[in-house]
């Protein structure tokens, strides 16, 4: 990197798994489990801080993952059931009061498996070059997350609300947004069909 940028990332991991058997943030994967990956995959990067949304099962995920042994932040929402909008607004203002010279934040999901710090590393390099711009992963017909948020949108970061997360100032046309494909990468697992296709596609790429 050309030169030295403050990135904390936000690992949003608050969500009830309702269309889940069990808890989403614990299914097995890999060596572990989707949270667990997740933060050893951020880790990787080129962040200088990891900060986990904790919301539904907060003491229990904790608990499992052994997450006050490991090198990050937690944040528990109590108020996650109002939506992934809200758990974002709660951890920014967390973020934000712990944090004052942060450049930019990278909002992360746990339920993106295959998702490799090389990617989101290619998010921090872009942001490098153009630090007041949003750097967001392109779906194709629309923009999502990971997303890195300059510090110019932090307040507006900071109010969200609902279950929509942030797509609200993805699809602001005045906000500069560059996009970034992640190809394959893109997976969100939200149901146990989902989670099976997943495993059956692993299992499938290893034995080929």
């Amino acid at each position: 990197m050309k030169k030295k940028v403050d990135i904390a990332v936000l690992i949003m991991a608050a969500g009830g798994s309702r269309r889940m058997d069990g808890i989403k943030q614990l299914m097995p994967w890999k060596d572990s489990n989707f949270l667990l990956e997740t933060i050893k995959t951020v880790q990787n990067t080129n962040s200088e801080s990891v900060h986990v949304v904790l919301g539904s099962n907060a003491e229990f995920i904790t608990t499992q993952c052994s997450l006050e042994e490991k090198n990050i932040d937690i944040i528990v929402n109590s108020n996650w059931e109002n939506g992934l909008g809200d758990s974002i607004a709660y951890g920014v203002k967390v973020l934000l009061k712990q944090r004052s010279t942060l450049d930019g934040i990278l909002i992360c999901l746990a339920d993106q498996p295959l998702l490799s710090f090389k990617y989101l590393n290619s998010l921090i390099e872009e942001f490098v070059k153009h630090p007041s711009k949003v750097i967001a992963t392109n779906y194709g017909k629309k923009l999502g997350v990971p997303t890195l948020f300059p510090k110019l949108l932090f307040k507006e970061l900071s109010t969200l609300k609902g279950d929509f997360g942030a797509k609200e100032i993805l699809n602001d046309e005045s906000n500069a947004i560059i996009s970034l494909n992640a190809a394959d990468q893109i997976v969100d697992i939200d149901t146990n069909l989902e989670y099976q296709n997943l495993i059956n596609r692993t299992n499938n790429t290893l034995n080929t």
